[in-house]
Protein backbone atom coordinates (compact mmCIF):
# COMPACT_ATOMS: atom_id res chain seq x y z
CA UNK A 1 0.00 0.00 0.00
CA UNK A 2 1.41 3.24 -1.23
CA UNK A 3 2.86 5.74 2.07
CA UNK A 4 3.28 9.34 1.05
CA UNK A 5 5.24 11.91 3.26
CA UNK A 6 5.62 15.40 1.73
CA UNK A 7 7.37 18.04 3.31
CA UNK A 8 7.18 22.09 2.01
CA UNK A 9 9.51 24.60 3.00
CA UNK A 10 10.09 28.35 1.79
CA UNK A 11 13.15 29.46 2.84
CA UNK A 12 14.42 33.42 1.78
CA UNK A 13 13.50 35.93 3.71
CA UNK A 14 16.53 35.92 5.70
CA UNK A 15 19.73 35.72 3.19
CA UNK A 16 22.06 34.78 6.01
CA UNK A 17 20.36 31.93 7.35
CA UNK A 18 21.27 29.50 4.11
CA UNK A 19 24.57 29.90 1.60
CA UNK A 20 24.04 29.26 -1.74
CA UNK A 21 27.04 27.72 -3.68
CA UNK A 22 28.16 24.80 -5.84
CA UNK A 23 28.64 21.62 -3.93
CA UNK A 24 31.01 19.52 -3.60
CA UNK A 25 31.39 15.68 -3.72
CA UNK A 26 33.23 13.01 -1.44
CA UNK A 27 32.63 10.04 0.07
CA UNK A 28 30.55 10.17 3.06
CA UNK A 29 32.46 10.55 7.20
CA UNK A 30 31.25 8.62 10.04
CA UNK A 31 27.33 6.78 9.98
CA UNK A 32 25.80 7.76 12.88
CA UNK A 33 24.69 5.16 15.37
CA UNK A 34 21.59 3.06 13.91
CA UNK A 35 19.32 0.51 15.72
CA UNK A 36 18.44 -2.81 14.32
CA UNK A 37 14.93 -1.69 12.87
CA UNK A 38 17.00 0.71 10.64
CA UNK A 39 16.31 0.49 7.13
CA UNK A 40 19.57 -0.43 4.71
CA UNK A 41 20.56 0.36 1.40
CA UNK A 42 20.68 -2.25 -0.96
CA UNK A 43 19.98 -0.54 -4.75
CA UNK A 44 19.80 3.34 -5.60
CA UNK A 45 19.87 5.13 -8.56
CA UNK A 46 23.05 5.02 -10.85
CA UNK A 47 25.09 2.34 -8.18
CA UNK A 48 26.20 0.45 -11.31
CA UNK A 49 27.91 3.50 -12.85
CA UNK A 50 29.45 4.34 -9.63
CA UNK A 51 27.67 7.51 -8.87
CA UNK A 52 26.83 8.72 -5.24
CA UNK A 53 23.50 9.21 -4.05
CA UNK A 54 22.95 13.08 -4.02
CA UNK A 55 23.58 14.97 -0.73
CA UNK A 56 19.97 16.06 -0.84
CA UNK A 57 18.25 13.03 -0.83
CA UNK A 58 20.11 11.93 2.62
CA UNK A 59 19.34 15.97 3.83
CA UNK A 60 15.26 14.59 3.66
CA UNK A 61 15.69 11.58 5.67
CA UNK A 62 18.13 14.35 8.13
CA UNK A 63 15.99 17.17 7.84
CA UNK A 64 18.64 19.18 6.81
CA UNK A 65 17.39 22.07 4.91
CA UNK A 66 20.49 23.83 4.30
CA UNK A 67 22.17 20.81 2.78
CA UNK A 68 18.79 20.52 0.18
CA UNK A 69 19.21 23.89 -0.88
CA UNK A 70 23.31 23.49 -1.51
CA UNK A 71 23.09 20.41 -2.86
CA UNK A 72 20.46 21.54 -5.29
CA UNK A 73 22.61 25.10 -6.05
CA UNK A 74 19.09 26.61 -4.86
CA UNK A 75 18.98 30.04 -4.65
CA UNK A 76 17.37 32.17 -1.31
CA UNK A 77 14.63 33.68 -3.84
CA UNK A 78 13.17 29.99 -4.26
CA UNK A 79 10.74 27.98 -2.38
CA UNK A 80 11.47 24.31 -2.16
CA UNK A 81 8.47 21.29 -1.55
CA UNK A 82 10.06 17.90 -1.55
CA UNK A 83 7.97 14.71 -1.72
CA UNK A 84 8.77 11.52 -0.90
CA UNK A 85 6.80 7.87 -1.67
CA UNK A 86 7.55 4.57 -0.12
CA UNK A 87 6.47 1.19 -1.66
CA UNK A 88 7.48 -2.16 -2.98
CA UNK A 89 6.79 -0.94 -6.91
CA UNK A 90 8.65 1.83 -8.10
CA UNK A 91 7.35 2.04 -11.71
CA UNK A 92 3.87 2.70 -9.78
CA UNK A 93 5.67 5.53 -7.32
CA UNK A 94 7.23 7.37 -9.66
CA UNK A 95 3.74 7.61 -11.89
CA UNK A 96 2.02 8.19 -8.92
CA UNK A 97 4.54 10.82 -7.49
CA UNK A 98 4.99 12.34 -11.38
CA UNK A 99 1.75 12.62 -12.53
CA UNK A 100 -0.84 12.90 -9.80
CA UNK A 101 -1.25 16.42 -8.33
CA UNK A 102 1.55 17.71 -6.96
CA UNK A 103 -0.14 20.54 -5.56
CA UNK A 104 -2.88 18.61 -3.35
CA UNK A 105 -0.09 16.87 -1.63
CA UNK A 106 2.00 19.80 -0.97
CA UNK A 107 -1.02 21.79 0.15
CA UNK A 108 -1.95 18.75 2.32
CA UNK A 109 0.97 19.35 4.23
CA UNK A 110 0.98 22.63 4.42
CA UNK A 111 -2.68 22.12 6.32
CA UNK A 112 -0.89 19.48 8.67
CA UNK A 113 2.07 22.14 9.35
CA UNK A 114 -0.60 24.94 9.71
CA UNK A 115 -3.17 22.87 12.63
CA UNK A 116 0.29 21.71 14.89
CA UNK A 117 1.13 25.07 14.56
CA UNK A 118 -2.04 26.89 16.03
CA UNK A 119 -2.46 24.29 18.47
CA UNK A 120 1.80 25.25 19.65
CA UNK A 121 0.49 28.70 19.67
CA UNK A 122 -2.52 28.76 21.10
CA UNK A 123 -1.42 26.70 24.14
CA UNK A 124 0.86 29.36 25.40
CA UNK A 125 -2.12 31.70 26.05
CA UNK A 126 -5.08 31.33 27.58
CA UNK A 127 -7.27 30.10 25.36
CA UNK A 128 -10.14 26.94 25.79
CA UNK A 129 -10.29 23.78 24.19
CA UNK A 130 -12.93 24.03 22.23
CA UNK A 131 -11.58 27.80 20.81
CA UNK A 132 -8.26 25.71 19.68
CA UNK A 133 -10.01 23.07 18.06
CA UNK A 134 -12.04 25.86 16.07
CA UNK A 135 -9.32 27.41 15.15
CA UNK A 136 -7.08 24.92 14.02
CA UNK A 137 -9.83 23.56 12.03
CA UNK A 138 -10.33 26.66 10.68
CA UNK A 139 -6.94 27.70 9.36
CA UNK A 140 -5.76 24.35 8.66
CA UNK A 141 -8.48 23.32 5.74
CA UNK A 142 -8.38 26.77 4.61
CA UNK A 143 -4.57 25.10 3.43
CA UNK A 144 -6.34 22.82 1.11
CA UNK A 145 -7.43 26.10 -1.24
CA UNK A 146 -3.88 26.88 -1.43
CA UNK A 147 -3.38 26.88 -5.61
CA UNK A 148 0.46 26.47 -5.96
CA UNK A 149 0.47 27.09 -9.47
CA UNK A 150 4.15 27.52 -10.84
CA UNK A 151 5.40 24.07 -9.30
CA UNK A 152 8.60 23.00 -11.17
CA UNK A 153 10.17 19.23 -10.95
CA UNK A 154 13.54 19.71 -9.44
CA UNK A 155 15.17 16.49 -9.42
CA UNK A 156 14.03 12.95 -8.71
CA UNK A 157 15.59 10.25 -7.13
CA UNK A 158 15.30 6.46 -5.66
CA UNK A 159 16.93 4.11 -3.37
CA UNK A 160 16.11 0.61 -2.52
CA UNK A 161 16.38 -0.79 1.34
CA UNK A 162 15.61 -3.61 3.54
CA UNK A 163 14.82 -3.83 6.75
CA UNK A 164 14.21 -6.99 9.55
CA UNK A 165 10.53 -7.97 9.91
CA UNK A 166 9.31 -7.37 13.31
CA UNK A 167 10.08 -10.11 15.64
CA UNK A 168 13.29 -10.69 13.66
CA UNK A 169 16.71 -10.40 15.29
CA UNK A 170 18.77 -11.77 13.67
CA UNK A 171 17.80 -11.81 9.76
CA UNK A 172 19.35 -15.00 7.84
CA UNK A 173 16.98 -15.43 4.93
CA UNK A 174 15.41 -13.28 2.37
CA UNK A 175 12.20 -14.03 4.24
CA UNK A 176 13.56 -12.21 7.33
CA UNK A 177 13.72 -8.88 5.66
CA UNK A 178 10.97 -6.19 4.13
CA UNK A 179 12.05 -4.71 0.92
CA UNK A 180 11.19 -1.36 -0.11
CA UNK A 181 11.40 1.69 -2.67
CA UNK A 182 11.50 5.42 -1.75
CA UNK A 183 11.12 8.24 -4.25
CA UNK A 184 12.26 11.59 -3.84
CA UNK A 185 11.24 14.52 -5.71
CA UNK A 186 11.82 18.36 -5.35
CA UNK A 187 9.67 20.87 -6.82
CA UNK A 188 10.54 24.78 -6.42
CA UNK A 189 8.30 27.85 -7.11
CA UNK A 190 9.81 31.20 -7.58
CA UNK A 191 9.29 33.21 -3.93
CA UNK A 192 6.83 36.11 -5.07
CA UNK A 193 4.58 33.57 -6.53
CA UNK A 194 4.43 31.33 -3.46
CA UNK A 195 4.21 34.56 -1.46
CA UNK A 196 0.90 35.71 -3.13
CA UNK A 197 -0.82 32.49 -3.32
CA UNK A 198 -0.28 31.78 0.25
CA UNK A 199 -1.37 35.20 1.27
CA UNK A 200 -4.65 35.15 -0.50
CA UNK A 201 -5.45 31.99 1.25
CA UNK A 202 -4.47 33.33 4.26
CA UNK A 203 -6.95 36.58 3.48
CA UNK A 204 -9.85 33.90 3.16
CA UNK A 205 -9.76 32.63 6.62
CA UNK A 206 -12.69 34.56 8.38
CA UNK A 207 -11.05 34.67 11.64
CA UNK A 208 -13.69 36.94 13.96
CA UNK A 209 -12.32 35.39 17.31
CA UNK A 210 -9.81 38.82 19.24
CA UNK A 211 -7.93 35.43 20.65
CA UNK A 212 -6.96 34.02 17.63
CA UNK A 213 -6.75 36.78 14.96
CA UNK A 214 -3.11 37.01 15.47
CA UNK A 215 -2.93 33.40 13.91
CA UNK A 216 -2.13 35.07 10.34
CA UNK A 217 0.68 36.84 10.95
CA UNK A 218 1.99 34.55 13.18
CA UNK A 219 1.13 31.68 10.04
CA UNK A 220 2.41 34.16 7.01
CA UNK A 221 5.84 34.23 8.83
CA UNK A 222 6.06 30.99 9.51
CA UNK A 223 5.57 29.55 6.17
CA UNK A 224 7.60 32.07 3.94
CA UNK A 225 9.92 32.71 6.63
CA UNK A 226 11.22 28.97 8.49
CA UNK A 227 10.79 25.40 7.40
CA UNK A 228 8.02 23.11 7.95
CA UNK A 229 10.02 20.01 8.31
CA UNK A 230 8.83 16.16 7.93
CA UNK A 231 9.64 13.35 10.36
CA UNK A 232 13.13 12.61 10.37
CA UNK A 233 13.66 9.13 8.79
CA UNK A 234 16.89 7.19 9.55
CA UNK A 235 18.55 5.06 6.90
CA UNK A 236 22.04 3.20 6.85
CA UNK A 237 23.94 4.59 4.01
CA UNK A 238 27.31 2.16 4.85
CA UNK A 239 26.43 -0.18 1.86
CA UNK A 240 26.40 3.13 -0.35
CA UNK A 241 29.01 5.84 -1.90
CA UNK A 242 26.68 8.99 -0.92
CA UNK A 243 28.01 12.47 -1.69
CA UNK A 244 29.08 14.93 1.14
CA UNK A 245 28.09 18.73 1.04
CA UNK A 246 29.37 20.83 3.93
CA UNK A 247 26.18 22.91 5.17
CA UNK A 248 28.60 25.39 7.30
CA UNK A 249 28.26 29.32 6.59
Amino acid sequence: MKKLNVFAFAMFAASSIFVSCGSTSTLKGNAPIMDEGTPVVIDYQGKALGSPIPAWVVAMGDGNQKKIRKSLELDNDTAIFALNSKGNDLDFLKTWTDQVDARAEVASSIEQTVGQTVQSELNAVQIDDQRKTKAAKLYSSTMTNLTLNGLQKEAAYWIKTRTPKPGVKKPATPADWTEEYTYYVVYTMGKDMYQLQLKKALDDVEDNDDQTIFLKSVLTEKLTQTIVTPEQTMVNYDNAKVEVVEDKQ
